[in-house]
């Protein structure tokens, strides 16, 4: 099981410092090489914008790395390999096919459906007829996984912003986990977060594009750790709440007066960090008080 993995646990062949960043630097490094790459060969038109694949790719690796780590739809933690699995195909045929919308919102909603169904009766596949319970929470859950995605999708707002919100979605996650003690939603979390921190190097230097390759793996990845956690441990709920917050804090940036010139897009990143440090805070205070006996 996850838990005993020798680079979550404490393994006695393996460094310390080995064992904490080895995954970190996986995700990291896959997705910085994999994004030049992919941008060099690809070219201008297309490599911009597939170059943000990587995210996900890097955050396999990672899981790879894991000894312990069970690709397995059994537990909601495991299942999170699965539907970055699948979201990087969606978002990838989004990319690279020029389908008509109709078609690709029909193949969100298939894909949302499937990780509310499989989310919510921990299979695929029932051996026996679903309640109207477990109807309920299987569409409930698709509703959130297709408005997270459709949310970040139809956005209009810089890249920079959408890295800015995602990273500390994920961070938020990460602190939560490390708080009631779940060592294994914190590394996954924390790999996205190395991923996304490449891939917004890479976008400094070649004016990459978070496409839906990357956006919609990162998302719903997002919506799996989060109800992996809430599963795991019921305690986080409170600060779960909270923390959808942070998906809102772009909206109250932008009403912050910013001085004119270069510097105002700098500045506007650092106020947006700032908001979304507000909620996770939040949701830190309400959990740790939640899981303190």
């Amino acid at each position: 099981m996850l838990n005993d993995c020798p680079i979550v646990g404490n393994a006695p062949h393996t460094p310390f410092m080995l064992k904490t960043l080895l995954p970190y630097m996986i995700a990291f490094g896959v997705t910085l090489i994999g994004a030049v790459a992919t941008r060099l060969a690809a070219g201008l038109e297309h490599g911009t914008r597939l170059a943000g694949l990587f995210i996900g790719v890097g955050v396999m690796g990672a899981l790879f790395a894991i000894p312990g780590f069970e690709w397995t739809a059994a537990g909601p933690l495991n299942r999170t390999g699965h539907i970055l699995i699948g979201a990087l195909l969606v978002g990838t045929a989004f990319d690279v096919l020029k389908a008509p919308r109709v078609w690709k919102i029909i193949l969100l909603g298939l894909f949302a459906l499937g990780c509310g169904w499989a989310s919510a009766n921990n299979t695929l596949i029932l051996k026996t007829a679903p309640s109207m319970g477990q109807l309920g929470l299987a569409l409930a859950l698709a509703l959130v996984w297709a408005g997270m995605i459709l949310r970040f999708s139809a956005q209009t707002a810089h890249k920079a912003t959408n890295l800015v919100v995602l990273i500390a979605a994920l961070s938020g996650l990460a602190l939560l986990a490390l708080i009631v003690g779940d060592r294994p939603v914190t590394f996954i979390a924390l790999s996205f977060v190395a991923a996304l921190f490449a891939f917004a190097l890479c976008s400094i230097v070649l004016n990459l594009d978070l496409g839906d390759g990357a956006k919609i793996p990162v998302v719903s990845s997002l919506v799996a750790i989060a109800w992996a956690l809430s599963q795991r441990h019921p305690e986080a709920l409170w600060g779960l709440g909270v923390l959808t917050l942070v998906l809102f804090a772009e909206r109250t940036a932008r009403r912050v007066p910013m001085p004119q010139g270069g510097i105002a897009a700098y500045l506007y990143l650092v106020v947006l960090a700032g908001f979304c440090a507000i909620p996770i805070f939040i949701a830190a205070v309400l959990v740790s008080a939640a899981a303190s006996p």
